[in-house]
Parts: C-alpha cells; structure tokens; sequence
C-alpha cells in the first residue's frame, strides 16, 4: 500500500478517559492524551434511520496514521475537529522489501 506523507494532512488527537475524583470526592472523567499525530481522514460509509422516533446516525470513518511507538487499544478514543470517534479495531501494515545481491 503506497501512502504519500503529504495526505497525512489532518491533526488528531488519541486520547483515553480515566476516572478520577474531585475536591469534593465526586468522580469525574478526565481526558488523557495519549498521542497527537496528523493522518490521512477517509469516510469509508454512513447510515441514518429512526430508533424510537429519534434520529440515529453511524458514520464509519478510517484514520491512517504512521505506526506509533505507543500501543493504540479500544478502549481510547480519537478526537477529531471537536468530535470523538470510537476506535474499532487498529491494524499496523508492514512493507517486507526483499533485496537480491548485486549483479544478479
């Protein structure tokens, strides 16, 4: 898969929700950022209907990005524009380049 660094052009954010308390022992959620990174931002489908008479929309969006040096799970989010997305599964593409001796 050929990937051209200049449509890495999108800033987001990897973050992850952890519980915490307040002065007033209350338990709150606190954002954590995990990784800032650019990528490329791809709408790969959208679906929109009614549940319970109120409009319900899913909209499936792919975030390519460089392999982190961090570990991206499920459990963390992406911010985008003002937006979090629910990570669904992360896969890393490795590119094998096999090499011959010279003069062959």
């Amino acid at each position: 898969m050929y990937v051209n660094a200049g449509s890495l052009n999108k800033k987001i954010e990897i973050i992850k929700f952890e519980g915490t308390k307040d002065k007033d022992s209350f338990s709150i959620k606190e954002e954590v950022l995990i990784l800032k990174t650019w990528a490329q931002v791809t709408n790969i489908s959208g679906t929109e209907l009614i549940k319970s008479n109120s409009d319900f929309a899913q909209i499936k969006t792919r975030f390519l990005i460089r392999t982190p040096k961090k570990t991206i799970e499920k459990d963390m989010f992406i911010k985008f524009r003002g937006n979090f997305y629910n990570i669904t599964y992360s896969m890393s593409i490795f590119f094998i380049f096999k090499t011959r001796p010279a003069g062959l």
